[in-house]
């Protein structure tokens, strides 16, 4: 398990596992307005060596490897087996369900969500002052009321 880190270490880490490039990860993670981009890509090397930091790094890989070893075909085979497996056993719902979800993996079904805006910024201002944090060791105790 990883050390203790900031809340901008850890949004370091995370993007940089998520893209692989490292400078890019450090600028979605810190301000970086007023840096040469030499500067920016050193910071985000001594940040990829600071041992915490890489920990969570190493531990964010090993999580998705899991997920890249699956593929197109073996889920679409799966669900392919699913439908004959439910049809032959009568089970005409169920192999609807596998049709449509094959569906879905082909990009033939797509799934609207009706998306509704709470008008009270309370709780995006929360989270802006959390990704706000100072760099130091110990981020500043703040008391955030979350309704």
């Amino acid at each position: 398990m990883a050390g203790k880190l900031t809340l901008k270490q850890e949004k370091f880490a995370r993007k940089y596992v998520a893209t692989g490039n490292a400078s890019e990860a450090y600028r979605h993670a810190y301000k970086t307005a007023s840096m040469a981009a030499p500067t920016i890509t050193r910071e985000a090397c001594v940040l990829l060596q600071n041992p915490n930091v890489a920990t969570m790094v190493d531990e964010l890989k090993a999580q998705h490897s899991d997920f890249q070893d699956i593929t197109f075909e073996e889920i679409g085979g799966y669900l392919r087996r699913a439908v004959d497996g439910a049809t032959a056993a009568g089970q005409h719902g169920a192999a609807s369900q596998a049709a449509v979800a094959l569906g879905k993996l082909a990009g033939l079904y797509v799934e609207k969500q009706k998306v509704s805006v709470d008008d009270a910024r309370e709780h995006l201002d929360a989270v802006q002052t959390l990704a706000d944090e100072p760099d130091g060791d110990e981020p500043e105790q703040r008391v955030v009321n979350f309704r």
